[in-house]
């Protein structure tokens, strides 16, 4: 059995996140599963950026707490994370950075493999930005890996570089797996050979994941200010839009932003924005525009820890009665939160469907733990699934011309109005800020108010009969303690189930948000034998929502609040103390 993590610490600017992106990709396409989780401070140089990357050959979930390898290009990285280490596993460090006294030190059963990275880039008269190039050959040495995948890699990621640059990132990925072997000659006790039968994988981001599904569901226009940890989803979809046919724009500021996605929502393209605690903040006012003029539009909102600028790189679940309240006055809106990277795809697809039936702002949300963590996935899971494109009951030429006079904001018994694209013969109607009459005109009557807020309000519920679905149980349904979370928290639960001996818990997991069944789920919630609420956040926000909806309270929490995500370890010790 492979269950291997690896840690590689150094500077930023040095190509950190790169060796751990490439790593990934490597045990990919040999076969085995992956996951990457990477932590690193809101600098350009300088600072203390981490990446770890476990690899097995059956399917993972999330990171782990122990280390296999530790790959040291800085003391900082030997200091914060020696003690990680695991019994019987391998450091990699520079001697001329790290003193011999500190490394007899260091505690248990662990091999050390000296690599003298600044002298190999002396002696092959290499750049800096190649130590990541050395680092990857040592790694691959002491998993047992094939350095021709390497060297295949290096060609595709240097492509349209000249034949000079690609032959030096070889020669430094050789030089360090040679020195590898010199010093430690059997490597590690895994042994990364390609597994045959594997299905094929892709390795991908969440924020790749949204910018794919948003192509495959039609978007034509992508609009942002960059923030983390949304910001790859503009340079994803920046980078594809010469294939793509959509518009991709880099606004001055989160209010154009949203103003401008409204605008062409407006006019019948298919919009999505993407932003994050601070830039939502600016975008709120736009949100109830969106909520009475009945624009759908599609928001990708990125949890960050907060308040203000907060921690930037860094990850949290915060944000989820924000984004709930967001928008002044009464309005349906609609929240969905993927709990992992096929999730992403689906949800993704779906909520550009709902935004145009229900002609209202659908929110994904989802966090710096699964926006820039890459996992494995199976590409038939992706490439398999089909989801047709829905536009809900936005007019033709046809059937504008079939109406006497056109009402845009028409009182339906479902509450979903007829749509019309601005320019079409017969689609004359007001469109503002102020509540309105049928055909768009200005009201402040007291009845036809009462008519639009109850219309609107609709919606919810009939997206509660057609579209709603409830949260699904993973594990024994009779368990006699439930985990409850939301989104990217989903990982974590269920490595610890897979890694629990005692199997006595399971998870109910909730991937759609608001609106919610209040009656179907608060049979179920209190159905439940004993309950354990796990969030990365301090208040537990879910837990609110739930009592809120159903008025069922929550036996204990698990809550974390420091930036990182929590750990299957701390799941599992924290359920143990409680059972």
């Amino acid at each position: 059995m492979v269950d291997i993590t690896v840690k590689i610490g150094g500077e930023a600017g040095f190509g950190i996140m790169t060796t751990g992106l490439l790593l990934g990709k490597i045990a990919t396409r040999s076969g085995y599963h992956a996951f990457e989780y990477s932590e690193y401070p809101s600098l350009i140089r300088g600072g203390h950026n981490v990446i770890e990357v476990r690899i097995s050959d059956s399917e993972i979930y999330s990171q782990k707490s122990k280390v296999d390898i530790l790959l040291c290009l800085n003391l900082e990285t030997f200091n914060l994370h020696a003690s990680e280490v695991k019994d019987g596993g391998v450091i990699v460090y520079d001697e001329e950075k790290i003193a011999q006294d500190k490394i007899k030190k260091t505690a248990g059963n662990i091999s050390f493999v000296h690599v003298p990275f600044n002298r190999i880039l002396q002696e092959q008269k290499l750049p800096t930005v190649m130590l990541n190039n050395i680092a990857l050959g040592v790694l691959m040495h002491l998993l047992g890996a094939d350095l021709e995948i390497l060297n295949n890699l290096i060609e595709e990621n240097f492509a349209r570089k000249s034949r000079e640059i690609i032959d030096k990132n070889q020669t430094a990925a050789k030089v360090g797996f040679e020195v590898s072997q010199k010093s430690l000659p059997q490597g590690s006790s895994v042994k990364l050979t390609p597994l045959k039968d594997a299905l094929p994988k892709m390795y991908i981001s969440g924020n790749e994941m949204i910018g794919l599904a948003s192509i495959a569901a039609g978007c034509r226009f992508y609009v942002a200010y960059p923030m983390t940890p949304t910001s790859a989803v503009l340079h994803y979809l920046a980078a594809k839009s010469g294939n793509s046919g959509m518009v991709v724009k880099h606004a001055e500021d989160e209010i154009s932003v949203i103003n401008m996605a409204l605008g062409s929502a407006f006019a019948g393209v298919r919009s999505m924005v993407g932003t994050s605690g601070g830039g939502f903040a600016l975008m709120v006012e736009s949100v109830s525009l969106a909520g009475i003029t009945e624009t759908p539009i599609v928001i990708v909102m990125g949890q960050r820890p907060g308040p203000a600028t907060g921690m930037p790189t860094w990850t949290e679940q915060g944000d989820l009665l924000f984004i709930l309240h967001s928008g002044h006055g009464e309005f349906p809106k609609i929240l969905l939160a993927p709990g992992d990277m096929e999730e992403v795809y689906k949800l993704t697809l779906e909520a550009f469907n709902l935004a145009d039936k229900y002609q209202t702002p659908v929110f994904i949300i989802v966090d710096k733990y699964i926006q820039e963590g890459h996992q494995s996935v199976d590409k038939s899971k992706i490439s398999e699934f089909k989801y047709p494109v829905d536009r809900g009951k936005l007019l033709s030429q046809e059937d504008l011309l079939k109406i006497s006079a056109y009402k845009r904001y028409l009182d339906s018994p479902d509450g979903i109005s007829p749509r019309a694209i601005p320019g079409m013969e017969n689609s004359l109607h007001q469109a503002n800020s102020y509540e309105h009459l049928e055909d768009g005109h200005t009201t402040e009557d007291a009845g036809e108010r009462s008519k639009q807020v109850e219309k609107r309000n609709r919606k919810a519920a009939t997206y509660l009969k057609q579209d709603f679905q409830m949260p699904r149980i993973y594990g024994d349904d009779n368990a006699p303690l439930t985990l409850i979370s939301w989104g990217s928290m989903k990982a974590p639960v269920l490595q610890a189930m897979k890694e629990s001996a005692s199997h006595k818990f399971n998870l109910l997991h909730f991937n759609r948000l608001w609106p919610l069944d209040r009656e179907k789920l608060k049979l179920l919630l209190s159905g439940l034998k004993k309950t354990l609420l796990v969030e990365n956040n301090s208040q537990g926000q879910l837990g609110q929502l739930l009592t809120m909806a159903t008025g069922v309270e929550f036996d204990e929490k698990l809550l974390k609040f420091t930036g990182r995500p929590i750990y299957p370890e701390e799941i599992i010790a924290k359920v143990n103390s409680i059972t």
